[in-house]
């Protein structure tokens, strides 16, 4: 079991349009059977930080699904897109092996 968490840092003021698109996001992810979805917001540290996370069978379970969402975006797919792109100053993604 995996567990992967993308972090946002948004633009002053934007973080409530980067939630709405991890919600999104969620929704894609859970059909495909990621697990255990979980959005955060800062409380302390760098403002306007969201980072959500979610976790997979394997490895492949998740980059299978990343390619195929890249590879040729549905205009819903290109507007999530868009909406993290023109609402974050910058994000990254951290994939951790459950250990427990």
């Amino acid at each position: 079991m995996y567990m992967l968490r993308e972090v946002y840092q948004a633009e002053r003021g934007k973080a409530p349009e980067i939630v709405a698109a991890f919600k999104t996001l969620s929704a894609v992810l859970e059909n495909a059977g990621c697990t255990n979805r979980r959005i955060y917001v800062d409380y302390s540290g760098p403002m306007d930080t969201v980072f959500a996370q979610w976790e997979f069978d394997s490895r492949d379970q998740y980059f299978t699904l990343e390619r195929a969402f890249f590879k040729n975006p549905d205009a819903d797919a290109q507007a999530l897109i868009d909406a993290f792109n023109s609402n974050a100053k910058y994000g990254y993604k951290e994939i951790y092996e459950v250990i427990e």
